[in-house]
């Protein structure tokens, strides 16, 4: 069962609302995804919340998006930035869907073009991130330890 970030929130909101505040003053997350002969790759993406979706946007055949086309299993994870950070971290292991939504593919590039005066090549790929398990660890005075699978 793979559930779209909207579909998330319901199923577990605190880990969403957690997530969601990560990934919205990050814009960044980490990624995982599987090499052609099964090695795992880690990149950095952006990736934004939009109309209740968490989407990734990748370059023209970069090698993560060729992962993904290839077999679309994920992980996620939110950057920490020190040890010192208290603010958590948000796991998610799911897949990808390739987006053909044409408005919501639309609504990110422009989003892009408020942030950074900038739009993806149209060449460049797009992907809904479907969660299948989520994870939110705070460490520290607040420690929090949160798992979610359906």
């Amino acid at each position: 069962m793979t559930l779209g970030w909207a579909e998330f929130e319901t199923a577990a909101p605190e880990i969403a609302r957690l997530g969601r505040e990560l990934v919205e003053r990050h814009d960044f997350v980490l990624i995982g995804t599987l090499t052609k002969d099964g090695s795992p790759r880690v990149n950095a993406v952006e990736a934004y919340i939009v109309d209740g979706h968490l989407l990734l946007n990748m370059m023209p055949r970069s090698l993560k998006a060729l992962d993904l086309l290839r077999d679309p299993r994920i992980a996620v994870h939110t950057a920490v930035v020190s040890k010192a950070a208290t603010e958590g971290e948000l796991t998610l292991r799911g897949r990808v869907a390739v987006l053909e939504d044409a408005d919501l593919r639309r609504k990110l590039d422009d989003l892009f073009w408020q942030m950074i005066e900038w739009r993806p090549d149209p060449a460049s790929h797009y992907f809904e991130v479907l969660v299948e398990r989520a994870a939110f660890h705070r460490y520290g005075d607040d420690e929090l330890h949160l798992r979610w699978s359906p």
